[in-house]
């Protein structure tokens, strides 16, 4: 077993041990294996003593460095002494010159030939070198493995080198030692082959913890491999020390493990004095740094020898370019526990003064090593400064995460905390705000002496995060208002306040609310020259009147212009473009919002704006969604979800498209999950919150509860009632009128289809056209006039088409094909059938394939069909058995313990039934779906 702290099993090595195998398997030969401490060299070493093709060799081993006799070739007489019995049982055949070996190895003497007299010293050496060697090769076959060759006597080395340069014929020797300084194993004509050993890559790391400790997801990987820079022995403990479940966040902050604060300890330890002051100086620095930095950070002139030194150890690392940084951010950490608190902050006082000197300052760093050496003046103007060059260079959030870092330490002094927070509260609206930065924004304002004009416009860039963030409405519109009262003359900071507010899908009060507060803001405005405040209050009228529909809004877009003299005016216009986007998506104008989504990246295409690209993207996934490119579609919204933070309005989007997504592949479950989440976070979202409602009705309707459908329809459609603006109900009407007729409910249904039709009245809202005609089709159908139902349900059809929105037009198809075989127009349904059947196939939508494939056969019984010879696309006896047990969510293992079968087997059937049924894969197996499996495919 590996010493404490090695990985308990060997993996990623294999080449290298197979390599090594083959070398020793054929003497004479030399190997040398090199590497850096803790990469696993040694436990390459312990493999292959221990590999069963060597087992019949005599193996002597030895680690140098650590001996259990100082003495000349030390770890030779280490390797021989422990396999003494060995050598007595061979003594009989070994020369009268081993006899030197009495003053080596005294045990030995009762057995050894008499030690040579009147022999001069050199003479003895010789003598000692051949003794050993004759012992080494005279027991038979062998293999000599001596570590740490770099911490060897000079006599070992001298051996080594004439071992190296005249092999003997039944002796193999492996050596290992470190990969670069002066004691390196120098590279001899005798060498037979050279292992080099790196630290493991992540994928490597992935491998070791998976075979460790179990399962082991990418991200675990990438953060044990980033904190240990992949030092075997440092991240088994890593991993070792973390208590219950692994995970990245844990392996990233968990304390440093006893086993690799003590290994670092004793390496210290054996250094000099000048090198371990320059293993802290790199700690304390932590960055990469020349030997300028760390001479002037140590306090040490001239480090050459010693930075030499730290590296052959392990502990500093070689960056290349004359660049070097602690081993891993681990040992960087254990190096810098061991510091005393004064030497410390002088070494980041040291190191402060270092980096601002330079020709271009970082100056984060120069601010964090302020900090640190408790400097707070010096610490607050660079932070300042810090935060002005994020800002320059667009890095907006990581301006807010300085503010904030900076806000949060009790040290900040008085003078500095005002402008701040007031700093904070300006990025804030361009970033993705996290919870805890309102949360310190909101606490400021209640404990925090501040100034009015401070206090006011902290209010006001407050209230605009919570309204478009957070979904908190209310909570912003009162910091908005509460602000506005401390703004004095402030025009220009209220207007963007209150135009915050004029969007209609904010809050549930009518959207003639939303137009007041955008006509307060435009009064306000009036006299203004801030070009910025002017743009965003142009932006957010001509999108609040796409929002509504408003046919004559086209007109007013033409003005907005295409590109933008500052960078302030063309972010507005930028997210002008992004509302606007967003707002005719919801009306059913898909392409044309692809267009303004490309004008809108292409004008903030050099400035990064975390926020609006976040908007522009959840806009983009719902067009994804809707226009039929599904394949994008998980990807790109768990891409999403996974930058902006969980408690943001912004994750809405991406969990309503995976809603629907799922919704499409028949997994329920998973899409009433999606949709009770997405709507939870929708609260600032009006059409957000009513397609939720329409996804969750969707569910429930499928699984014929429709007692529940019914009551989300009537919320989601109060919703609607409330906001008057009807045209966003155009993806939950549907499935509204649709329960209500399932329910026997056809006054309520016609009555709600007459109130929808009139909300729509005269709105550029194609979306809510066809819904209209989809809805006046299936009350049509309700009636018994199936005929003119499949007419009408066939113009919907082609109506979503034209948008296009191809499931609702597959579905729409779908339902015109039933009226239409209804009323005996036989080729009418397979043609309706058909083209649904092909749009439901091109998205992936297989359940709802396979739904019309069955009814195209009731209709067309001559249909081709698909499926293996023997049974067609009928399953067999047992294919349907085991599809009815996976249908149960059965496992391969536990199926086959039912029915006597292999899980490999089980496979195989399943596999034939789902091609036979065209499903992708068994998670959309159903008993519905095989309810005829004895007839269908």
């Amino acid at each position: 077993m590996p010493t404490i702290g090695a990985a308990p099993v060997f993996v990623a090595r294999d080449a290298e041990l197979a390599e090594l195998v083959r070398v020793t398997t054929s003497p004479p030969s030399v190997a040398v294996v090199e590497g850096g401490p803790g990469v696993g060299r040694s436990r390459l070493l312990e493999e292959l003593t221990a590999h069963p093709r060597i087992a019949s060799r005599v193996v002597w081993s030895a680690r140098c460095g650590s001996f259990a006799r100082p003495c000349r070739l030390a770890p030779l007489v280490d390797a021989l002494l422990a396999k003494s019995d060995l050598a007595a049982a061979h003594a009989s055949g070994f020369s009268p010159v081993t006899g030197v070996l009495r003053r080596l190895i005294p045990e030995w003497s009762p057995w050894l030939p008499p030690f040579p007299e009147g022999v001069d010293a050199g003479t003895i050496r010789q003598q000692e070198f051949r003794a050993v060697r004759e012992v080494l090769a005279g027991c038979g076959p062998a293999v000599l493995v001596l570590d740490d060759v770099h911490a060897a006597d000079d006599d070992t080395w001298e051996f080594l080198r004439a071992l190296a340069a005249s092999p003997s014929p039944s002796l193999s020797v492996v050596v290992g030692s470190v990969a670069c300084g002066t004691r390196r194993f120098p590279s001899l004509r005798g060498i037979t082959a050279h292992v080099s050993l790196s630290a493991f890559t992540v994928v490597e790391v992935r491998t070791l913890l998976e075979t460790s400790f179990g399962r082991c997801a990418p991200e675990l990987a990438e953060a044990v491999h980033r904190r240990t820079a992949g030092i075997a022995v440092d991240l088994t403990a890593l991993a070792r020390s973390l208590d219950g479940p692994l995970s990245a966040d844990r392996a990233a902050t968990a304390a440093v493990p006893p086993i690799v604060r003590d290994r670092v300890a004793e390496l210290m330890e054996a250094l000099g004095p000048v090198a371990r002051d320059v293993v802290r100086a790199a700690a304390v620095l932590g960055s990469p740094g020349g030997e300028a930095d760390l001479g002037t950070v140590s306090s040490v002139d001239d480090i050459s020898a010693a930075v030499t030194e730290a590296v052959e150890t392990g502990l500093l690392r070689d960056l290349g370019c004359g660049r070097y940084v602690p081993g891993s951010p681990l040992i960087a950490e254990a190096v810098y526990a061991l510091l005393p608190g004064p030497r410390r902050c002088a070494m980041h006082g040291r190191a402060a003064a270092r980096l601002a000197s330079g020709d271009e300052p970082v100056a984060s760093l120069v601010a964090r090593h302020a900090r640190l050496a408790g400097d707070l003046a010096l610490w607050t103007n660079w932070t300042g400064a810090a935060v002005d060059n994020a800002i320059e260079d667009g890095r907006t959030e990581e301006a807010s995460r300085l503010l904030e870092a900076a806000l949060r330490d009790p040290e900040l002094p008085r003078i500095a905390r005002e402008s701040f927070a007031v700093r904070l509260g300006r990025e804030l609206p361009r970033g993705i705000a996290h919870a805890g930065t309102v949360r310190l924004l909101r606490e400021i304002l209640r404990e925090w002496p501040l100034s009015k004009a401070a206090r006011g416009e902290i209010r006001v860039n407050l209230g605009r995060v919570l309204v478009n963030q957070a979904g908190k409405v209310e909570a912003g519109r009162l910091e908005i208002e509460l602000g506005a009262a401390d703004l004095g003359r402030r025009q220009a900071l209220l207007a963007r306040g209150l135009v915050t507010l004029a969007l209609p899908h904010i809050g549930l009060e009518p959207v003639e609310e939303n137009f007041r507060w955008l006509e307060q803001a435009e009064q306000v405005s009036k006299g203004e020259q801030d070009a910025e405040v002017l743009a965003a209050i142009t932006g957010n009228r001509l999108a609040a009147r796409m929002q509504v529909a408003d046919p004559e809004a086209w007109h007013e877009v033409a003005s907005l212009p295409r590109a933008a003299e500052s960078a302030e005016v063309c972010r507005q216009v930028a997210r002008a473009y992004i509302n606007l986007a967003d707002a005719v998506a919801w009306n059913g104008h898909y392409p044309v919002a692809r267009s303004y989504l490309a004008t809108a990246r292409r004008l903030i295409r050099d400035d990064h704006q975390p926020y609006l690209d976040a908007l522009a993207d959840g806009t983009e996934l719902r067009l994804d969604l809707a226009m039929g490119e599904w394949s994008v579609l998980v990807e790109k919204s768990r891409a999403m979800l996974t930058r902006v933070h969980d408690d943001s309005s912004l994750a809405a989007e991406p969990l309503l498209v995976l809603g629907w997504y799922e919704y499409g592949q028949h997994r329920p479950s998973a899409a009433l999950r999606s949709f009770d989440a997405a709507f939870a976070l929708s609260a600032g979202s009006v059409p957000v919150q009513t397609s939720a409602y329409a996804g969750r009705v969707a569910v429930h309707q499928a699984g014929k509860d429709l007692r529940a459908a019914r009551r989300l329809a009537e919320y989601g459609l109060e919703t609607v009632r409330r906001k008057t603006n009807w045209v966003w109900a155009a993806e939950l009407m549907p499935f509204a009128i649709r329960t209500m007729l399932g329910l026997g409910q056809l006054v309520e249904a016609r009555e709600l289809l007459a109130e929808y039709r009139q909300g729509i009245d005269g709105k550029d809202a194609p979306l809510a056209n066809a819904a209209a005609l989809l809805c006046r089709g299936l009350l049509t159908q309700a009636r018994g006039e199936t005929l003119p139902a499949g007419e009408l349900l066939l113009g919907a059809a082609k109506a979503y088409y034209a948008l296009p929105l191809p499931y609702f037009a597959a579905y729409a198809d779908e339902l015109a094909a039933g009226c239409f075989a209804e009323a005996g127009e036989r080729e009418r349904a397979v043609g309706s059938l058909t083209t649904a059947e092909t749009a439901y196939a091109s998205l992936g939508a297989a359940v709802d394939a396979l739904r019309c494939r069955r009814s195209l056969r009731r209709c067309d019984p001559e249909m081709p069909r698909r499926g293996r010879k023997g049974y067609g696309e009928t399953l067999s006896p047992r294919e349907l058995e085991v599809a009815r047990l996976a249908a149960q969510n059965l496992t391969n293992r536990e199926i086959g313990e039912r029915l006597f079968l292999s899980p490999r087997t089980v496979e195989i059937h399943i596999g034939r039934a789902l091609r036979k049924l065209g499903l992708p894969s068994r998670t959309v197996l159903t008993e519905d779906l095989l309810r005829d499996g004895s007839r269908t495919a």
